[in-house]
């Protein structure tokens, strides 16, 4: 299974391309085809799967139960989604509106997730993890919740 770690920062052109990281690149199994498919994601960062990856999840949305909830998500999920191929350069292209979505305009910080990349415009990043509850908090809560399932 693809494993994406680390952060990298790097810049948006104006055409909405931007480099993936070599590390990240080298991540990717022949069956992505060098394609991620990118949406929206949560906390206004958008997520970048690699597109066998990205079937896997597709595949558990599409099983999920017909809730207004999943079909506000899957709604929400497909109006921001594209495919972008790796480019000569190693790039992915990301659409306008996307940009819109995570508020990106020239910087981003790229953000191994596991299983996807999240691209955020730096501000929101350096809010998010600033503004952020103190990860230790957070990580008792997490292991607690996972002993208590």
């Amino acid at each position: 299974m693809t494993r994406f770690r680390g952060n990298y920062e790097y810049s948006v052109d104006a055409k909405g391309r931007l480099n993936i990281p070599a590390k990240f690149r080298k991540s990717l199994k022949p069956e992505a085809q060098e394609t991620f498919v990118i949406v929206r994601g949560p906390d206004r960062c958008l997520q970048a799967f690699p597109l066998d990856c990205w079937s896997r999840v597709e595949d558990e949305l599409e099983a999920r139960p017909l809730t207004p909830d999943t079909v506000r998500l899957r709604r929400q999920l497909y109006q921001s989604i594209s495919d972008s191929k790796l480019d000569a350069q190693g790039r992915i292209a990301l659409t306008p509106g996307q940009m819109s979505i995570a508020g990106i305009t020239g910087k981003v910080v790229l953000q191994g997730q596991g299983s996807c990349i999240e691209i955020w415009s730096p501000e929101r990043h350096s809010r998010y993890f600033g503004e952020g509850e103190d990860f230790d908090e957070v990580y008792y809560r997490s292991v607690k919740d996972s002993l208590d399932s």
